[in-house]
């Protein structure tokens, strides 16, 4: 594994000083060499950047920006390949993903040195109200594969994934609020952006799309889902907590040639049950069929592993309830827009979500 080189090891670093006073980023023109020299010399002084190219974006519900760097001096060897990220499109912005960004920012700054798992190094982060900004190493020079969910993996290779997922759960099984100020009970972040796209201004004209299937009739009552968001979330925010990765669907992996899969996108990270990153996982993870033939053993699989990990022994019958009622974040794909997620992975995802709400019934349990 990489050594995490993150530029906020101990206590939070004010960049006031170093970068001006002036707001973080909001626009990829604003990605000059000045700002990264001023960005990298904050824990590495001595860098200096004398050029930098953009070398490809990748626009989403955050914006990657790759850039080849050039040094003047390089004492740290931090390397010419470099991926900034951060909210640099206003149109995903609109849609409440500010905080997002913003916790993005600080899970660098503060939480990825003692998360027991692999993630990106980052070489720069920082966070203010509404936009976070990381300076995270290109994963193509570790020779990187990238989920496409468009093109599954196999069931082992989801099973292995989930050991992953109990590898950090387990030790960090009964966190509470406190140690890291900013982080959320819920993945707050995505409630807000819920909040924008269950609207009713919103709900039905996204629901219609072409890229959403024809969905069942409790799936298109608007009403309904939110009603049994808010219940979801009241059950969630009173349970035993872990840190999840808040977003964890199958397009968020990735895996170094000879390692476990790993996670990126840590702009959700939140308190909440167990449940909520491994059914959001399953349901992103396997065709319809794969998964009715699957779940039950894969989610056997977790639950073992997340009790070797230090994590609670989770009866079987207990495991699956919380497996159901937590599908239901699937849902927020139904609204995913274009904007965020290309066409051909908001109709892949939608179809394997609906399927999955339809056949586990969260609101059976959820209205109870």
């Amino acid at each position: 594994m990489t050594p995490r080189l993150n530029t906020m090891y101990g206590p939070r670093v004010d960049t006031s000083d170093t970068l001006s006073e002036t707001a973080l980023p909001r626009s990829i023109d604003e990605l000059s060499a000045q700002w990264l020299q001023a960005a990298l010399s904050v824990d590495r002084p001595g860098t200096t950047v004398t050029a930098v190219t953009q070398t490809g974006i990748i626009w989403g519900s955050a914006t990657k920006v790759f850039i080849e760097a050039t040094y003047g001096d390089n004492p740290s060897g931090i390397p010419a390949r470099l991926c900034v990220k951060g909210g640099f499109d206003e149109r995903s912005r609109a849609f409440g993903l500010g905080p997002a960004y913003e916790l993005e920012g600080c899970f660098y700054r503060d939480l990825s040195p003692v998360l027991q798992a692999e993630h990106p190094a980052a070489f720069y982060a920082a966070a203010e109200p509404d936009q976070g900004v990381v300076v995270l190493e290109d994963l193509n020079d570790r020779n990187a594969e990238f989920a496409v969910p468009t093109a599954l993996w196999s069931v082992d290779d989801v099973a292995a994934t989930l050991e992953v997922m109990a590898g950090w759960h387990g030790p960090l099984a009964g966190s509470r609020p406190g140690r890291f100020s900013w982080l959320p009970v819920g993945a707050e972040a995505a409630r807000r952006a819920f909040d924008v796209m269950l609207s009713p201004e919103q709900f039905h004209i996204l629901i219609n799309r072409d890229e959403v299937p024809d969905l069942s009739p409790g799936l298109r009552d608007d009403e309904r889902i939110r009603r049994a968001f808010r219940a979801l979330w009241e059950q969630d925010d009173s349970a035993p907590h872990t840190i999840n990765h808040g977003d964890a669907h199958f397009g968020q992996l990735y895996r170094i040639p000879g390692a476990a899969p790993a996670f990126l996108d840590w702009q959700t990270a939140c308190l909440a049950p167990w449940g909520h990153d491994v059914a959001y996982f399953l349901g992103s993870a396997l065709t319809v069929d794969d998964r009715r033939a699957n779940e039950r053993e894969l989610l056997q699989h977790y639950t073992r592993a997340l009790a070797a990990a230090g994590g609670p022994t989770v009866p079987a019958d207990e495991a699956w309830g919380e497996y159901r009622r937590h599908i239901l974040h699937g849902f927020a794909w139904m609204c995913v827009p274009t904007v965020m997620q290309p066409a051909e992975v908001v109709s892949a995802m939608t179809e394997r979500y609906a399927a999955a709400i339809d056949d586990l019934d969260p609101f059976e349990l959820l209205f109870a």
